[in-house]
């Protein structure tokens, strides 16, 4: 029994990132268009996602495992009460979600950014760590290598929570929720925006000042849905997710200058609470206004089609 938990253990923290040739606890597959690998003698599984968004973004998938994402299921129901919803942390991940991240990151010219899909490649990312350059040196080794000591250590192909890495250029998706996928991925294009990045991404650990970026990723990605036509469902299930998810942030952060016991954790769980309402109301609001947009085209059609209405002669 010893033995097993060992082994065990050994498997998390040598990394996920063994390629498929290894016979690694938890051995990773990628999709990077020029990655390497040891079955490159095999054919393409799909020669036609050549031109797909998902073949001109580095994305690299963990192989799946029963037993490592059957305890991230587990560990994940907490979340997917609070959220309501149960693609979250479900280690799960869609090729429609990695298609609309893609989609994303091309449409904001982030080819370089790097997508992790239920993936833990701890070395890997130490490498990226260090060949980040858009990010000081002074800010990578301290604020990130703390963020990826946690990376490390607690590996979210167990325990999930979606997020962006700055400080390596990464983001770690572990839920099959096309608008968290965009929330982080607006992140990273936000950061990369940044004429100071590292100082900007720094002060995002401060409490209540960490809500300037969910602020602008929230935004972006609720605007990005609409703009780009996606349908009710997904748009809906934006303001569903993405309000409680905001609202427990601001509440957990409040929390932390409040001096008693539990008092961020509660509320957390009252934001959460709150973000739930106004989030199924802004999607009660946006079907409404896309039910007028439907109807007045609808209109505008049948007066298009209709004949001209003849005049009738008048009597003499």
């Amino acid at each position: 029994m010893h033995r097993w938990l060992c082994w065990l253990l050994v498997g998390l923290l040598s990394g996920c990132a063994a390629g498929p040739s290894t016979q690694s606890l938890c051995p990773s597959e990628t999709a990077a268009p020029n990655a390497q690998t040891s079955e490159a003698a095999d054919p393409a599984p799909h020669a036609a996602e050549v031109a797909s968004p998902t073949a001109l973004v580095r994305i690299e998938r963990g192989r799946p495992n029963r037993f490592l994402d059957g305890t991230g299921r587990i560990f994940g129901v907490p979340q997917q009460l609070l959220y309501w919803n149960r693609r979250v942390n479900n280690h799960q991940v869609s090729a429609k979600t990695e298609q609309l991240v893609a989609e994303y990151l091309l449409a904001n010219d982030l080819p370089e950014v790097l997508v992790r899909v239920n993936q833990y490649a701890p070395l890997a990312e130490w490498k990226r760590l260090k060949a980040n350059r858009r990010i000081g040196a002074g800010w990578r080794y301290t604020v990130g290598v703390f963020d990826l000591l946690l990376y490390t250590l607690i590996p979210g192909r167990l325990f999930g929570d979606d997020w962006y890495n700055p400080f390596t250029d990464t983001i770690n998706l572990y839920s099959d929720v096309p608008s968290i996928a965009l929330h982080e991925a607006a992140y990273a294009k936000d950061v990369h925006h940044r004429r100071y990045p590292g100082t900007y991404v720094t002060i995002q650990h401060v409490p209540v000042i960490g809500m300037w970026y969910r602020t602008n990723a929230t935004a972006d990605t609720l605007q990005y849905l609409k703009q780009h036509g996606y349908n009710k469902a997904e748009l809906q299930e934006a303001d569903e997710i993405l309000y409680p998810m905001y609202g427990g942030a601001a509440g957990g952060q409040i929390g932390k200058f409040i001096p008693l016991p539990f008092i961020d954790i509660a509320l957390n769980l009252a934001g959460t609470g709150v973000g739930h309402v106004v989030g199924r109301y802004r999607a009660h609001q946006d079907r409404a206004e896309e039910s007028t947009v439907e109807t007045q085209q609808k209109g505008g059609e049948i007066n298009k089609t209709s004949p001209p209405a003849q005049s009738q002669p008048q009597p003499q």
